[in-house]
């Protein structure tokens, strides 16, 4: 058995579902949204597909309708946002291993800032036990080095752009992330809820690893925006994960297990050198696990 070979600089995270608890109903948004496109004099005889794509594609009136039924979504989600377990865990681990951290997702930028305060207090928290610190003024995380790139649904990419970067599952909001870090998509792993959005964007970014998080039990919930989803071997592979894990501390152990690797290889002199983590036909396996790691590109259909 085999480690994937691939050096991580950098991990992006979808938020809803998976750095944060599943609360919106995405097949309730979809029938809502469908609906104002069906009374719309412009939406009526749209393609029903990404509930983002087609309100903005509705009469003034019709997205007006439209994105009132995302801000009630939205703020409810809001009120009741609570962290994925051991994903303060995982953020410390990637800390700790110089390994930055990206989220992606179709959520508002506002509440992703709204995310990282949470995640900010928990960190905080845990490093004032670590170093029995009593004083609230002293040992406290920077809030902005915990995400270290975001790109939501109203991101620009340039402040002067008129629209904001495509949303998943275009590959375009993993790209931008990795001109900031410097990097090739190669060299970051995408992790997300939805074969869909997430693990299709990354395999067209041609990211290192496409990490689907599950339910416990390998359960899979609906939180797909509603891209027609296609079934010809080429976007059956674009949906296809690098990995599925069943917990963010599952994850953590996988990379944790893939980092180790890397050191010994280096400490040994020897490296099994994939280009940007891809090579045909090879399938790396974890020892003593359930799961497999298969590099992008390969037409695989069960992980």
């Amino acid at each position: 058995p085999h480690l994937p070979s691939i050096n991580p600089k950098g991990v992006i995270f979808d938020m809803d579902g998976t750095l944060i608890q599943h609360v919106i109903d995405f097949p309730s948004m979809r029938r809502r949204i469908y609906q104002v496109a069906d009374d719309d004099p412009i939406g009526r005889s749209l393609e029903k597909t990404c509930v983002l794509e087609l309100a903005a594609q509705l009469s003034p009136e019709g997205r007006r309708k439209a994105d009132e039924i995302f801000q009630e979504i939205e703020e409810r989600a809001l009120r009741d946002m609570e962290l994925k377990e051991g994903a303060v865990e995982l953020m410390r681990f990637l800390g700790e291993r110089g390994l930055r951290r990206g989220v992606l997702t179709r959520n508002m930028e506002r509440n992703v800032f709204h995310m990282r305060k949470m995640y900010h207090a928990e960190l905080t928290r845990w490093q004032r036990t670590q170093e029995n610190i009593e004083d609230e003024t002293n040992g406290t995380v920077d809030e902005e080095s915990i995400f270290h790139a975001i790109v939501a649904r109203n991101t620009k990419s340039k402040p002067e752009d008129e629209e904001p970067i495509k949303s998943k599952p275009h590959p375009d909001g993993i790209i931008h992330i990795c001109s900031l870090w410097g990097c090739h998509p190669s060299e970051v792993i995408m992790v997300g809820d939805s074969a869909n959005d997430d693990i299709t964007a990354a395999n067209r970014a041609g990211c290192g690893g496409a990490v689907l998080l599950t339910q416990p039990g390998g359960t899979r919930l609906d939180t797909d925006s509603g891209f027609a989803v296609g079934g010809s071997e080429e976007e059956m592979r674009e949906r296809t994960p690098s990995l599925i894990v069943e917990s963010l501390l599952e994850l953590r152990d996988c990379l944790k297990a893939v980092l180790e690797e890397k050191e010994r290889e280096k400490e040994n002199g020897s490296s099994v050198g994939l280009a940007g983590g891809k090579k045909d036909g090879m399938v790396y396996n974890f020892e003593n696990s359930d799961y497999s790691v298969v590099i992008p590109g390969i037409n695989v259909k069960n992980v």
